[in-house]
């Protein structure tokens, strides 16, 4: 009974995210997802990493394991096409990935609130995402949204040497 207790007043914080959003971006246009990347970035930053890890594979399951850690369920994993003999390729000279996240909250927010993805608020989200990788990685990256979907989004994961 307390866990859907906590849940209904999560859903109602996500929604008022979500709102809070929109409005964002009614005042400031496209410099909105600027604004909410770089801000989820810089908390993923100044995240205390328990561990570092060198190995791309390796730091995305720590990254996992930290936002697990601080409540943030957002499950991801590597994802390839059946014909690729690896999860990484070359992309303009920097090794990247292609990542799968289900049952994103920020996701199911939008959809109750009924505003559009790939805005401020998913931006935020992938900021805090690659702060967590780059602190933990050691190198900075970048997360594009390749797909947008009502079950999960397919996005690229860019890292800069």
């Amino acid at each position: 009974m307390e866990s859907a207790r906590q849940r209904e007043k999560l859903e109602g914080l996500m929604v008022l995210m979500a709102s809070l959003s929109h409005g964002l971006e009614t005042v400031l246009g496209r410099g909105a997802t600027t604004v909410t990347f770089r801000a989820g970035r810089t908390i993923g930053l100044k995240a205390s990493a328990r561990e570092q890890a060198g190995d791309v594979e390796r730091a995305l399951a720590l990254v996992g394991a930290e936002m697990r850690r601080i409540g943030v369920e957002w499950p991801f994993e590597l994802w390839k096409p059946a014909s690729a003999s690896s999860f990484f390729y070359d992309k303009e000279g920097k090794r990247a990935a292609k990542l799968v996240f289900r049952n994103c909250m920020v996701r199911c927010s939008l959809f109750r609130y009924g505003h559009e993805q790939k805005q401020s608020l998913c931006l935020m989200n992938h900021g805090l995402f690659c702060g967590y990788v780059q602190k933990i990685l050691g190198k900075r990256v970048d997360l594009e949204i390749l797909h947008a979907g009502e079950n999960a989004c397919l996005k690229e994961l860019v890292i800069h040497d």
